[in-house]
């Protein structure tokens, strides 16, 4: 895959092993009845602040091995407003939007997917590879990674000033998918309730 669709700022160069996170998650004791930003130790909080703000490739490797964290990093992608300056991993994306399916709500796919690429500072070059890039994984991608990509590459491409025939030429790999609605996130409310508990 190319380095443009990977995480820009790694927690550490060239590393994704999960035995560099298991000190700090075999000492944590998970308090699940606690308030969100209690039920962690403080150092767990941060290990997962910063790998979901840093590295969406390995929070999905540790997920796979802690599950019990999942709903917690759902629930924390609702205050998460801030992390989104670091583009994520569109794959990592894709499956953590699987492995938080039974935990979702507006906040947590919102925030999620402005992780993904941003399409509208991409060049034409860069449009077509992500178009031609999406036509070959978009069976393996959960279909709100799917749907925001493509909506976005046409966006974008809409407001250029491209000749219509190149247009039509870029957005042709992603033309035939078929689009599949899963979950409605992005309605102008927001969620109901979003009390921000502090740490204290």
């Amino acid at each position: 895959m190319s380095e443009t669709y990977r995480t820009k700022a790694r927690l550490l160069d060239g590393i994704s092993n999960i035995e560099q996170y298991k000190p700090i998650l075999e000492k944590d004791s998970f308090k699940r009845d606690e308030p969100h930003w209690r039920s962690l130790s403080k150092n767990t909080i941060t290990l997962f602040q910063v790998l979901i703000d840093q590295d969406m490739t390995d929070l999905v490797n540790v997920l796979k091995h802690f599950p019990e964290y999942t709903e917690w990093v759902c629930e924390h992608f609702r205050y998460a407003y801030s992390y989104s300056e670091n583009e994520a991993d569109i794959g990592a994306t894709s499956e953590l939007l699987f492995l938080g399916e039974a935990y979702f709500s507006k906040q947590f796919v919102r925030n999620l997917v402005r992780k993904l690429p941003k399409t509208d500072e991409m060049s034409i070059e860069e449009l077509s590879r992500l178009a031609l890039h999406v036509r070959e994984n978009h069976e393996e991608w959960h279909p709100i990674v799917t749907n925001y990509l493509c909506d976005n590459i046409t966006r974008t491409l809409s407001r250029s000033n491209l000749h219509p025939l190149q247009r039509i030429a870029v957005t042709k790999p992603i033309q035939a998918i078929k689009r599949k609605e899963t979950y409605e996130y992005d309605a102008q409310d927001r969620d109901a309730v979003l009390d921000i508990p502090y740490m204290n």
